[in-house]
């Protein structure tokens, strides 16, 4: 059978359409993966690894082992550093309030950190706790020493303070100024009212509300040599009342 000779050519001109299209798309395959492994290849690099971490307000936490676990050290590329996963990990730690992870392109990471700072003794099922602000705690010990202020509730159980009279005593400890606090003591009285032992007077507080105002009154009413002996109330701390021995 003879094939009409226009035929014949339109054919091979197809087949050779295909081929080159064939070949181009593989070539651009080509391209694609030499591109991405070149991408790969570079942020892999020492270019793109870690060369510096810097931090900042680490002190008493666990945070500089978190960094090490995490690989957050130099040599690590960048890319492999995921920082929520990170922060995560740091504020497992008691201590730490807050922590943000910074990656500064292309070799610097920067890690803030936020630490608690103890503010309070607290009784805990076994012993006496240190409490921060916010409730969290921080440490034990079998006894309470004078470093820092005693609160006097009942027994703290699970590690965080949460109830009113505890996060207000702590509020309100933490709001004293520095030369008050030690040997400063707050207690619960059994119809509800907290009432201190600040600066060798005795102070009625009343409610767990307003403790940060109470605190900043009382300091100003000490600085006015209230006759020894006297008791001080501050239920309402923008009208507090002397009542002399």
């Amino acid at each position: 059978m003879t094939i009409d000779p226009r035929l014949a050519e339109r054919r091979r001109e197809v087949a050779e359409d295909r081929a080159r299209r064939k070949v181009g798309r593989l070539i651009r395959a080509l391209i694609v993966v030499a591109v991405a492994g070149g991408a790969v290849w570079l942020a892999l690099s020492p270019l793109f690894s870690i060369d510096e971490v810097t931090t900042t307000g680490i002190a008493a936490s666990t945070a500089h082992g978190v960094l090490v676990e995490h690989d957050v050290v130099a040599g690590t590329p960048m890319v492999m550093i995921r920082p929520e996963a990170v922060e995560a990990a740091l504020e497992s730690d008691p201590w730490v309030a807050d922590a943000v992870i910074d990656l500064e392109w292309p070799d610097r990471v920067v890690v803030h950190i936020e630490e608690r700072v103890p503010t309070a003794w607290l009784p805990i099922e076994d012993g006496w706790g240190r409490f921060a602000v916010d409730g969290v705690q921080l440490s034990t010990a079998v006894e309470p020493d004078v470093t820092l202020p005693v609160i006097e509730l009942a027994p703290v159980v699970g590690g965080e303070a949460d109830t009113t009279e505890a996060l207000g005593s702590l509020e309100f400890v933490a709001a004293l100024p520095a030369e008050l606090r030690e040997g400063a003591r707050v207690r619960l009285e059994d119809n509800g009212e907290l009432w201190a032992e600040v600066g060798g007077f005795s102070v009625r507080l009343g409610r767990a509300v307003e403790m940060r105002e109470k605190a900043v009154s009382l300091a100003a009413l000490l600085r006015e040599q209230p006759v020894p002996g006297s008791i001080l109330t501050l239920i309402a701390p923008t009208h507090p009342a002397e009542t002399p021995p």
